[in-house]
């Protein structure tokens, strides 16, 4: 097992509980284990990601020349999650893997006796990640938040097991617990992978090793205790669960989140606003592409910082909107007024919004619906909310939109729980603009005011 033999650097935040690493319940399963596919799932803060992380670390010493790999389902989304744990938690202050680029440029951790670990994502950007995976071979994969990934995904990950360095080949999936019907949990239900179950006993930062809380431990099951519905179910209990009288139930993650691309200069984009402090501040940006289909491509998701700071941050982004909409805080838009985001009232009618989402989420008859959602959208993750077990962005909260239950215990459709809904808010507003309820959509409305540009320019022609 790896240990620190060097003084940690400050920025290492290594504690007696920390180091050495002593692995607990399902963590020292997994240590164990051999099987060529293995899942370690369970609650929040467990230690999953940590046990596979020191597992990685210990074979890249223990087999010359090994080749492992650290891979989510987008790189980027890597760096400020996997890779701090990595760096600041299992790989001693001052070991030479860690020399050269910065962490968010990373792409390979180099070891004295040939190892490597190599980091990735399985998403097709400019950079190619996927392609420079299945281009390799490994011995040892960790594919952490599993439940991102898809089956091939998975499945292309597995013929990549032949590097022959190690006594055994491995792909471990870490993960909270998803739906019950997740690919994941069907594959283990069906033998198909070794399931280890960790929990919060497993973590010495959260329990000593006679089974007593620490302080820190014990305020973080208060604050695991504080959620409600799915997330409860799913970050505190670690049940594979679904939510009842989910509001859109149309969506499909399969279907609607799709892999980033480069959107087209010509497609019309806007942008879209929910205010917060205490509460998250939402911002989403939207193109349309020829057929008026809508794209989540980037969005701002946070909370604790002023409009005025989140207003810099979106003029950083120099992307030609035509509209900006937001929610009624007269205060808060006049505040991105002051910045030069000029912005009109949001729509913000429940019923007739909801039902203008449902059928763009709805697949039409070319077999595709009229609304995604781009994977890497999320611009940073905020993780004081992470820690709190809430979602960090608007694809993360449609799981949990529900409709109240009535008192038959049937959901109650007049309006969806107001929990969680920030993402949720600003989506509709955007549909609600784009598909004009109540007025013109904003398709027609570009095509119309090309059509005037159009004629009034035939028109002085006619004259010269």
């Amino acid at each position: 097992m790896a240990v620190a033999t060097t003084k940690p650097k400050k920025r290492h935040k290594v504690t007696p509980e920390q180091r050495p690493y002593e692995p607990r319940g399902a963590a020292l399963d997994l240590w164990r284990c051999r099987e060529l596919e293995v899942l370690i799932e369970g609650p929040a803060g467990t230690g999953k990601s940590r046990a596979a992380l020191e597992k990685l670390y210990a074979c890249a010493h223990k087999y010359p020349g090994m080749r492992g790999l650290i891979v989510r389902k987008t790189r980027s989304s890597a760096s400020e999650s996997v890779l701090v744990t990595f760096e600041d938690k299992v790989v001693p202050a001052n070991h030479p893997c860690l020399r050269g680029t910065q962490r968010r440029f990373r792409s390979v951790y180099e070891f004295a006796n040939g190892s490597t670990v190599v980091v990735g994502g399985m998403d097709r950007t400019g950079n190619d990640h996927a392609a420079r995976i299945m281009s390799s071979e490994y011995d040892m994969i960790c594919a952490f938040e599993a439940t991102e990934f898809s089956q091939d995904d998975w499945e292309r990950l597995l013929t990549r097991l032949r590097n022959n360095k190690m006594a055994y080949h491995q792909i471990i999936a870490d993960c909270n617990p998803a739906a019950p019907s997740h690919w994941l949990n069907v594959r283990a239900n069906d033998g198909g992978m070794a399931r280890l179950l960790s929990r919060h006993q497993d973590n010495p930062l959260l329990h000593k090793s006679t089974g007593e809380a620490t302080k820190a431990g014990a305020a973080y099951i208060v604050n695991l205790g504080r959620l409600s519905g799915l997330r409860r179910m799913r970050l505190l209990e670690g049940r594979w669960a679904a939510a009842e009288g989910l509001v859109y139930d149309e969506f499909d993650p399969a279907v609607h989140l799709i892999d980033s691309f480069e959107i087209p200069q010509d497609w019309t984009r806007i942008r879209s606003i929910d205010f917060g402090y205490t509460n998250p501040f939402v911002c989403q940006w939207w193109a349309l592409d020829g057929d008026g289909r809508m794209y989540l491509y980037r969005e701002l998701y946070g909370a604790g910082r002023l409009v005025s700071e989140w207003a810099r941050e979106i003029k950083s982004y120099p992307d030609h909107v035509v509209t900006t909409v937001a929610d009624h805080d007269a205060e808060d838009r006049a505040t991105l007024a002051a910045e030069g985001i000029h912005t009109i009232p949001a729509r913000k009618a429940i019923s007739s919004g909801i039902e203008a989402v449902k059928r763009r989420l709805a697949v039409a008859g070319d077999g595709r619906p009229r609304l995604f959602v781009l994977r890497d959208v999320l611009v940073s993750r905020d993780e004081t909310l992470h820690e709190a077990g809430k979602p960090c962005c608007t694809a993360e909260e449609i799981e949990g939109y529900v409709w109240p239950k009535g008192q038959d215990g049937k959901p109650n459709k007049e309006a969806p729980v107001k929990d969680d809904d920030h993402g949720m808010d600003t989506l509709r507003y955007a549909v609600a603009h784009v598909d004009g309820l109540g007025q013109t959509p904003l398709r027609a409305r570009v095509v119309n005011v090309a059509n005037r540009h159009r004629h009034r320019r035939n028109r002085m022609w006619s004259v010269v």
